[in-house]
């Protein structure tokens, strides 16, 4: 394995400045919340335009259970997003996205099963429920009851942003993110917005090293208005490293800060961290196609368990 990293790095053809594919909560309980995504690096395009779709596809298990409180999550999760970026100049670009999203009880519980025993994670509430069999509810203090049904295909959120670049490796980015109807569970509900900040280093020349952070506000609303928090901070760090033609491999790690407070449920009170990793091919007219997956780190919080992340950019 060693000789062939250090043979991709001598091979490696010069690297174009680019970035990890972006990032946001797929956890409704997060993501309705959360104005904050991952924003990678927009680098200057001639051409003015480009376009991204992005299939995610993410198994949820987790259920807790306090002395005054349960969360019970077992579901399917989908997501369909479309973003198109703008160039106004070359220091200021715009880009919006819309998504679809959905939820159910799924197919995929024995191959989750599988790969978790693999890689030696066990899975105690998995091991409780049956397979494949939605399940999500919120019980909290007070007599609190949310138990959201399955969704089909419903309208998730339109999210517009306005970029600025400090030169070619650092760049602001301002978003406002609107919900797009009255939907289902994982349907977003109130506007919110968010400031990112984002710095990119070329460490080594294959490896590109990336770090960002972020603020962002939600007005609380809904059935678990007393316990959501408005304000949310987010941090990541990654890189993405050109392995041998248009061939790359990326890693990341996404922090979030906590989206509840007070529910003496710790996965709903506590920070957020997931991994995210995958590869990328490069074509020679420059579109990009991405397989990865995003991995949940600590076992008590929203970030999902995996999710299978597949897009294509052009």
């Amino acid at each position: 394995m060693i000789r062939f990293l250090l043979l991709s790095l001598v091979l490696a053809t010069p690297l174009a400045a680019q970035s990890p594919p972006p990032h946001r909560p797929i956890n409704p309980l997060a993501s309705t919340r959360t104005p904050l995504a991952y924003q990678p690096m927009v680098d200057f395009d001639p051409t003015g335009s480009r376009s991204q779709v992005t299939v995610e596809y993410a198994n949820a298990i987790e259920y807790s259970v306090s002395s005054t409180a349960t969360y019970l999550h077992d579901a399917e999760l989908y997501r369909l997003t479309w973003s198109g970026t703008r160039e106004l100049s070359p220091t200021y670009w715009t880009s919006g996205s819309v998504s679809l999203v959905g939820s159910h009880g799924g197919f995929t519980d024995e191959f989750f099963e599988w790969y978790h025993g693999f890689i030696g994670y066990d899975q105690p509430e998995r091991d409780a429920r049956p397979r494949n069999r939605y399940g999500f509810e919120v019980e909290l203090p007070g007599g609190v009851h949310y138990a959201p049904d399955a969704d089909g295909l419903a309208p998730g959120e339109a999210r517009f942003t306005l970029g600025m670049r400090h030169g070619p490796d650092q760049q602001t980015a301002l978003s406002v993110v609107l919900p797009l109807g009255k939907g289902g569970s994982l349907s977003r509900s109130q506007p919110g917005v968010a400031l990112n900040h984002a710095l990119r280093v070329r460490a080594l020349k294959p490896l590109l090293w990336e770090i960002s952070g972020g603020v962002g506000a939600t007005p609380r609303s809904g059935t678990l208005k007393a316990w959501q928090h408005s304000l949310f901070g987010m941090g990541t760090t990654g890189v993405r490293l050109q392995l041998f033609g248009r061939h790359s491999i990326y890693g990341y790690f996404f922090y979030h800060s906590p989206f509840y407070h007070d529910t003496s449920i710790p996965s709903l009170d506590n920070d957020m961290l997931t991994a995210d990793f995958g590869w990328i091919y490069r074509t020679a007219g420059g579109r990009e196609w991405r397989v990865g997956f995003t991995e949940d780190i600590a076992p008590t919080d929203l970030g999902v368990d995996l999710t299978l992340v597949v897009s294509g950019g052009w």
